[in-house]
């Protein structure tokens, strides 16, 4: 398919224009590449000029031709035109990307060449700036810039008039596209669908040929942050809820540890409670006449039953013995199983921040995403409306 634009003096402008299309290098010796993201470096050197070599550099062949014909000086008049005639493309598959190329690479060098023919042509040679192949991008194409001049079919001399050059007019662009087609078709023996929904309407400018790969991209990049987002999601769900049954036991288990403990207490203070009793036994002490003199021989006498009393004391106390030496081992354990509980704690919280970083950048992404396609969009119409003056200017003319 193919498509046209035309330019003023002002656009020519310092030459970045034909800087673009001969994709010149900078002062580090890189390729500029115009803010096109689709651009790839690695791929430029295989870009190719079908037209003779102007000596003199793009920017000052067309001026030079322009000053050898009648060319008003007026600041809308459009002194260059640039073709672009891109490869075609099977229509897309179902999951909306792009369709296979044509052309195998043996033909499509052929495919610019008949182009390049073609349009010469149309236009004259002589009046062709350059014609840069284009390797380096997405789908392969062809910039087919020239000065439009005719003949003043009044006067009979040489002038400068794109709308005469070009016959814009849907009736004329529609023709253009007819006639390449059947051009193509010769070369090759068949229809290689030049005509498509795109061309069936006369001419789109390049951004409106490229705007629905963009789209494409912008909800691709959607639909990839929606996904990362669903991934994360699911993943912090999983997270949490392993995490939540972790400390669920861990307070389980601590809870019937602080049982323990209770217990424990609860045995002490009895123990506390039974050692004040005994002390609060009243005790007779009788000495014989011959006692000891250190008290060693003197007799005890308890009720009997108090003595009972003493017995079940010292039966409980043999046993709070062995008791306590457990309950220490426990008391350690307990330690041990909090501070575990902590640090499971600590890890459920960080893996908590942690998702809920992963769920910001996610975020992140989808706003970055929308504000590129809303500044895609805005530069769109700004270039439509200049089309659209352009045009109505032209129509004037």
């Amino acid at each position: 398919m193919a498509n046209v634009q035309k330019y003023t003096r002002s656009d020519l402008g310092g030459g970045s224009l034909t800087r673009h299309y001969e994709r010149a290098k900078d002062g580090e010796g890189k390729y500029y590449t115009f803010n096109n993201q689709d651009i790839d470096p690695t791929l430029t050197h295989k870009n190719y000029n079908l037209a003779p070599i102007r000596d003199q550099g793009q920017l000052s062949f067309a001026n030079d031709r322009i000053g050898e014909v009648k060319c008003h000086k007026r600041d809308d008049v459009s002194v260059m035109c640039s073709w672009v005639v891109t490869v075609p493309r099977n229509p897309k598959k179902p999951d909306g990307e792009l369709g296979e190329l044509v052309l195998n690479l043996e033909e499509q060098d052929r495919f610019f060449e008949e182009s390049y023919k073609f349009l010469c042509g149309k236009y004259g040679e002589k009046n062709v700036i350059s014609a840069y192949v284009h390797l380096d991008e997405v789908t392969p194409h062809m910039h087919f810039a020239f000065v439009p001049v005719v003949v003043d079919k009044k006067k009979g001399h040489e002038k400068v008039s794109a709308k005469e050059a070009l016959g814009w007019s849907e009736r004329g662009l529609n023709k253009f596209h007819g006639e390449l087609e059947a051009h193509m078709a010769g070369v090759f023996g068949r229809d290689i669908g030049m005509l498509n929904e795109t061309t069936k309407d006369g001419n789109q400018s390049i951004d409106e040929l490229k705007r629905g790969t963009a789209v494409e991209i912008m909800q691709s990049a959607r639909d990839q942050a929606a996904q990362i987002v669903r991934q994360a999601n699911a993943k912090a769900s999983k997270i949490v809820s392993e995490g939540q049954a972790r400390v669920d036991a861990l307070k389980k288990q601590r809870n019937a540890l602080q049982g323990k403990i209770e217990g424990l207490e609860a045995a002490l203070q009895s123990k506390i409670l039974a050692e004040e009793k005994i002390a609060a036994i009243p005790v007779v002490v009788s000495r014989s006449m011959f006692g000891s003199a250190d008290g060693s021989k003197d007799k005890v006498s308890l009720l009997l039953s108090d003595w009972e009393n003493v017995k079940k004391t010292a039966i409980r106390g043999a046993r709070s013995i062995a008791q306590e030496k457990k309950n220490s081992s426990i008391a350690k354990s307990l330690d041990k199983r909090e501070q575990s509980l902590k640090i499971r704690e600590d890890a459920v919280t960080d893996n908590e921040a942690g998702l809920n970083a992963q769920r910001k950048r996610a975020d992140h992404w989808v706003s970055q995403a929308r504000t590129y396609e809303a500044n895609y969009n805005r530069v769109l119409n700004e270039l439509n409306q200049i089309r659209n003056r352009r045009r109505t200017q032209e129509l004037d003319l």
